[in-house]
C-alpha cells in the first residue's frame, strides 16, 4: 500500500506542470509575436523572453519548465500551433506588405511633423501674447542668457533619460505590458529628478567659490533648468503613447498661469513663467496617471513579470542614455562656445546671450525640423519591411535581401537631402516674408543685423549635415547597433568644439557657428561610412538583435 501511494505522488515538477494553466503560455506567446511577428527559432524566442525580465526560476516556478529554453521551445511551438496566433502573424504581415506607400508617407510624415506642434504652439503664443511658457519677447540680454542656459541645460540633462526611456518603456509599450511600461518609467524619473537637483546644487556651489553668474541670476537660471527639465521628461511618457494632440493642448494650456500673472499682478515674467511651467508639468502628468490607470485596469488578468533589476536595466540602457545626452551637446555646443566668448562690449560673465546668433540658429532650426519629419517614415518602413522581405526569400538568397535594403537605403538618403534643401528654402523665403512687417519693432530688428543671415547660412548647412548623421543613427538604433552612432557623434562633437573655440577666438563670436558645420560634417561622412558596413552585414545584425 506505501509502495503504490508512493508511486502514485507526483513529484515537483510534474505538480508545477500541472498547476500552469494553457494559458499563461499561450499570453507569453502571444507578447512574442506582438514584439518579432513570426519568431525564427527558439533562440530567438528565448532572447525576447530574457528582455522581458523572465529568468530560469521563473521559468520553473510560474510555468512549470526546466530552464528559459525549454520554456522558449514550448512558446515557439505554440506559436506556429496555435491557429488563431498563426492568423493573427499573417494578418499583420499581409497589411505590412499591402500598406500604400503614398499613404504610409504621409502617415509617417506628418506624425514627424508632431514634434513641432508643441514649439509651433509657442511661437504663436509669443506672437498673440508676447510671452509664452518660457519666453518672452521684451526680455533684456541678461534676462534671456538666464533662460537660455536654464533651458540648454535642462535638454543636456533630460536627454539622456528621455532616450532611455524610450528604449525601457516603450518595449513594453509594444507588447502592450502597460503596467510594465508605467513601472519602468518612474524608476527612471527617479534618476532623472536626482540627477537634475545634483546638477542644479553643484552649479550653484561651483558659483559660491568661483562666481561667474551673480547669484540672483543663477537661481533663477536653476529655476528654469528645474522645470523645464520636468516638463520634458513629463512630455516624453506622451510622445511615446502617441498622444500628440494631448501635448500640443496641454503646452498651450499652461499659458493660462502665465497670463493671469502678468496680467493681473505686479509679480513679473520670473513668476509668470515658473506658475506656467508648474501648472504644465502638473497637468501632464495627471493625464498620464490617469490614462495608466485607466488602461491598467483592462490587463489586471494578464502576467505582470519582475522588472528587470536595476544593474540590468542600466547596462541595457546606457548606450541609448549616452547618445541621448551626445545628442543635445552636439545641438547646443556651439551656442556655448559663441557666447562664451569674452568682448569688451559684454558684462565679465562666462555666458552672454547674443541676439543676432541666437535668432539665425532658431531661423535655421526649423528646416532641420521640416527634414527630420522624413525619418519617422523612412524608419517605420524599414522596421516593417524587414520580417516580410525576410519571408519572401530563401535562407540562400542573403544578396537578394542585403540589395533589396541598400537600394531602399540609397533612395531614402537622397529623399532626405531633396526634402532638406527644400526645407531650407521653404524656411528662408517664409521668414523673409514677414520684412514686409518692418513697422513692427521685433520684425524690423530680426532683420537689421547681417550676423543673423549669416548664422542662417551656416547652421542651416550644418542641420542638414546633422540630419544625415541623424538618418544613420536611426538604423543603427532599430537594430541595436548604437556604438556606431555613439561613435560618430561623438568625434562629431569634439570637431564642433575645437574649430568652434578656435575661430570664435580668433575671428569673431559668429564664427562659432563653423565649429556646428565642420562637426556635422564629421558626423555625417562617419556615420555614412558605417552605415555602409552596416548594410553589408544587415541580414547578421538583424538576427542578432534580439
Amino acid at each position: 500500500m506505501s509502495e503504490n501511494s508512493e508511486n502514485n505522488v507526483p513529484n515537483d515538477a510534474t505538480l508545477t506542470i500541472e498547476l500552469v494553466p494553457d494559458t499563461r503560455k499561450r499570453e507569453l506567446a502571444l507578447k512574442v509575436v506582438e514584439n518579432i511577428n513570426k519568431p525564427l527559432d527558439k533562440y530567438a524566442v528565448a532572447a525576447i523572453l530574457e528582455s522581458m525580465g523572465l529568468r530560469d526560476m521563473d521559468a520553473v516556478k510560474d510555468f512549470g519548465a526546466s530552464s528559459i529554453f525549454d520554456l522558449a521551445e514550448e512558446i515557439y511551438d505554440i506559436c506556429f500551433r496555435d491557429e488563431e496566433i498563426r492568423q493573427k502573424v499573417e494578418q499583420k504581415l499581409k497589411k505590412i506588405e499591402l500598406e500604400n506607400p503614398v499613404k504610409s508617407f504621409l502617415k509617417y510624415y506628418l506624425r514627424g511633423l508632431s514634434f513641432m506642434a508643441p514649439i509651433l504652439g509657442q511661437i504663436g503664443l509669443l506672437f498673440l501674447f508676447r510671452y509664452s511658457l518660457w519666453a518672452y519677447i521684451e526680455f533684456t540680454e541678461g534676462q534671456a542668457t538666464v533662460v537660455a542656459l536654464g533651458t540648454i541645460l535642462s535638454f543636456i540633462v533630460s536627454g539622456g533619460f528621455v532616450q532611455a526611456a524610450g528604449r525601457e518603456v516603450l518595449h513594453y509599450l509594444n507588447g502592450q505590458e502597460y503596467f510594465h511600461a508605467w513601472k519602468s518609467y518612474l524608476r527612471l524619473f527617479r534618476y532623472q529628478l536626482l540627477t537634475v537637483l545634483l546638477v542644479a546644487m553643484l552649479l550653484m556651489g561651483i558659483n559660491l567659490i568661483f562666481p561667474f553668474f551673480k547669484t540672483s541670476m543663477l537661481v533663477h537660471s536653476m529655476a528654469y533648468f528645474f522645470l523645464l527639465a520636468e516638463l520634458w521628461y513629463a512630455l516624453a511618457i506622451l510622445y511615446l503613447i502617441k498622444h500628440y494632440l494631448a501635448i500640443l493642448i496641454l503646452t498651450i494650456i499652461g499659458i493660462l498661469p502665465v497670463w493671469a500673472v502678468m496680467n493681473y499682478t505686479d509679480w513679473g515674467i520670473y513668476v509668470a513663467h515658473y506658475a506656467g511651467l508648474i501648472f504644465a508639468n502638473v497637468l501632464t502628468w495627471l493625464y498620464a496617471i490617469l490614462w495608466f490607470k485607466k488602461t491598467c485596469k483592462c490587463e489586471k488578468k494578464k502576467i505582470r513579470i519582475r522588472l528587470p533589476n536595476r544593474a540590468i536595466m542600466a547596462y541595457a540602457t546606457s548606450p541609448y542614455f549616452v547618445y541621448g545626452l551626445l545628442y543635445f551637446c552636439f545641438l547646443f555646443v556651439d551656442r556655448i562656445i559663441s557666447w562664451s566668448t569674452m568682448e569688451t562690449n559684454t558684462p565679465a560673465t562666462i555666458i552672454w546671450f547674443r541676439t543676432p546668433y541666437e535668432l539665425g540658429m532658431d531661423w535655421a532650426l526649423l528646416s532641420l525640423f521640416i527634414t527630420i519629419a522624413l525619418l519617422e517614415f523612412t524608419i517605420e518602413r524599414f522596421s516593417v519591411s524587414i520580417i516580410p522581405v525576410q519571408d519572401m526569400l530563401e535562407i540562400f538568397d542573403m544578396d537578394r535581401f542585403l540589395s533589396y535594403f541598400k537600394r531602399f537605403y540609397r533612395n531614402q538618403f537622397v529623399f532626405l537631402i531633396v526634402l532638406g534643401i527644400v526645407s531650407i528654402s521653404i524656411t528662408y523665403f517664409a521668414v523673409l516674408y514677414l520684412k514686409r512687417y518692418d513697422y513692427i519693432p521685433e520684425v524690423r530688428d530680426f532683420f537689421s543685423n547681417r550676423i543673423t543671415f549669416f548664422t542662417f547660412y551656416v547652421a542651416s548647412a550644418g542641420y542638414l549635415l546633422m540630419a544625415i548623421g541623424l538618418f544613420n543613427g536611426l538604423f543603427f538604433l532599430t537594430l541595436s547597433r548604437l556604438n556606431f552612432a555613439i561613435r560618430a557623434i561623438g568625434i562629431g562633437i569634439f570637431i564642433n568644439i575645437v574649430v568652434g573655440l578656435l575661430l570664435s577666438r580668433w575671428l569673431g563670436y559668429q564664427y562659432g557657428v563653423f565649429g556646428l558645420l565642420a562637426g556635422a560634417a564629421c558626423y555625417a561622412l562617419i556615420s555614412s561610412y558605417y552605415a555602409r558596413d552596416y548594410f553589408k552585414e544587415l541580414d547578421y545584425f538583424y538576427y542578432s538583435a534580439y
